[in-house]
C-alpha cells in the first residue's frame, strides 16, 4: 500500500492527459480500451496514428492501452518492454513538435503524460528514483501546459490526484519526506473537490476521475456507499472491466454486504477460471479467494471455506516471496476459522504469527484483539 501511495503521487499528472482532445476517433478508443477489448482499441490505434502520423495522440493512447493491459495484470512483465518503447516513441514526436514550438499544448501534455505513465510503471516495478525523476519532468510538463490554458477543465483530474496524495503521502508515511523534496506541497481537501469537479464537467477524464474518486473512498477515506456510487456508474459502463467490477464488490465487503459480496467474488472466480480476458491471471484469483473466505466466515460457513483457503495459501506463496498483505490477512483469516471452529490453540498459533509479521494496516491490532479474545461470529 505504501508503493502504491508514491505511485500515484509521482505520476498524477499523466492521468489527465490523454483527456484534452475532444476527437470521436479517441473517444471511441478510449471505451475500447476500457471494456477491455484492447484487440479492436489496437486497430483503431494504428488507424488513428495513420492518417495522423504527426500528432502525438495516438501514440499517447497506443501507450494507455498497454497501460491497462499491465494495470489489469500488475504481477506480469511480459509487457514491459514494449510499453517502454511506444513511452519513448511518444517522446520523440512531442519533442519533434516542441523544437518547433516549445508552448504547443498538446505536445507538452502529451509527452508529460507519457513520462507520467513510465514513471507510475517503474515505480511498480521498484525503480524509485528513475520514477521520481520521470514523475518530476511529468509535472513540470503539465505545469507549463497549465500556463497555456489555465481553464481546461480536463486538467483538474491530474492536479487534483497530485493535491491529495502531495498531503496525504508525507503525512501518513513521513520516511518518504526525502524522496519527496522535489515536489511542490499539495492539498488533500482541494485536491478531492478538483478530482470530483473533473467527474462531473470533463468530458473523457470523467471516466478517469470516477475510478479515481472510488478507488480514494475504499483505500484511504473508508467511505464505502460513495465508493459503490463511483465504482458502480463505471462497472455499469464498462461490465467486462474486471478492476472496476472488483472495485464494487470491495465497497458492498466493506459496507456489510457479504450476501452481495459473496454472489460478486464468486462470479469473478468463475472467470478467472475459464481464462474471461482482464481475470485470468492468478493476481485475480487470489483476491476473489481472498474475499469468498472472508464473506463465508462473516456468514458462518467455515465449513465451504476450504477450497478457497488452500487455493488462497499456494497462491501467496507463488506470487509473493516476501511478507505481503495478503500473506499478513490470510493468516489473520485462517486464524479466525480456527477460532470459529473451536480450535483455539491453532487460532492462536496463527495470531502470534502476525505479531511476528509486517504490519500492514492495523493486522498486529487485530491479532492482538484475537489473541485476547476469541474471534466468534
Amino acid at each position: 500500500m505504501k508503493k502504491l501511495l508514491l505511485v500515484i503521487l509521482l505520476c498524477a499528472a499523466s492521468l489527465n492527459a490523454y483527456s484534452q482532445s475532444g476527437d470521436d476517433e479517441l473517444v471511441a478508443i478510449l471505451r475500447k480500451i476500457y471494456s477491455c477489448e484492447f484487440d479492436s482499441s489496437k486497430i483503431l490505434i494504428g488507424n488513428y496514428i495513420a492518417s495522423k502520423p504527426d500528432s502525438p495522440k495516438g501514440y499517447f493512447f497506443d501507450v494507455l492501452s498497454d497501460w491497462w493491459k499491465i494495470n489489469i495484470d500488475r504481477k506480469n512483465e511480459k509487457l514491459d518492454e514494449d510499453f517502454y518503447a511506444k513511452v519513448n516513441k511518444t517522446v520523440d514526436i512531442c519533442d519533434g513538435i516542441l523544437d518547433k514550438n516549445p508552448n504547443d499544448f498538446n505536445a507538452l501534455f502529451y509527452k508529460g503524460g507519457a513520462l507520467g505513465y513510465r514513471g507510475l510503471l517503474k515505480s511498480l516495478r521498484e525503480s524509485w528514483l528513475s520514477a521520481a525523476d520521470d514523475g518530476k519532468q511529468a509535472l513540470n510538463l503539465m505545469d507549463m501546459a497549465l500556463e497555456i490554458k489555465p481553464d481546461n477543465k480536463e486538467a483538474l483530474l491530474g492536479i487534483g490526484i497530485y493535491n491529495y496524495f502531495a498531503e496525504y503521502v508525507p503525512l501518513k508515511y513521513p520516511f518518504l519526506k526525502p524522496l519527496l523534496i522535489i515536489f511542490p506541497k499539495g492539498d488533500k481537501v482541494k485536491g478531492l473537490a478538483q478530482i470530483k469537479e473533473a467527474a462531473q464537467f470533463s468530458k473523457i477524464a470523467a471516466y478517469e476521475a470516477h475510478y479515481i474518486i472510488a478507488y480514494l473512498n475504499i483505500v484511504y477515506e473508508k467511505n464505502y456507499a460513495e465508493g459503490e456510487t463511483y465504482s458502480s456508474y463505471l462497472f455499469n459502463l464498462f461490465p467486462a472491466n474486471s478492476v472496476f467490477e472488483r472495485l464494487v464488490y470491495n465497497c458492498y465487503v466493506g459496507r456489510g454486504k457479504f450476501t452481495e459480496a459473496l454472489d460478486g467474488w464468486v462470479s469473478v472466480r468463475n472467470k478467472n477460471k475459464t481464462g474471461v480476458t482482464g481475470y485470468n491471471s492468478d493476481a485475480v484469483l487470489r483476491e476473489a479467494d481472498y474475499y469468498i473466505t472472508l464473506c463465508m466466515l462473516k456468514q458462518g460457513n467455515i465449513d465451504k471455506t476450504d477450497e478457497y483457503m488452500n487455493e488462497l495459501l499456494m497462491l501467496n506463496d507463488r506470487l509473493d516471496k516476501d511478507e505481503s498483505s495478503f500473506k499478513v490477512f490470510t493468516l489473520l483469516m485462517l486464524g479466525m476459522k480456527y477460532d470459529a471452529a473451536g480450535e483455539r490453540n491453532k487460532a492462536v498459533d496463527c495470531y502470534k504469527k502476525v505479531l511476528d509479521m509486517k504490519e500492514f494496516s492495523n493486522s498486529r491490532v487485530e491479532a492482538e484483539k484475537y489473541i485476547k479474545n476469541a474471534y466468534i461470529k
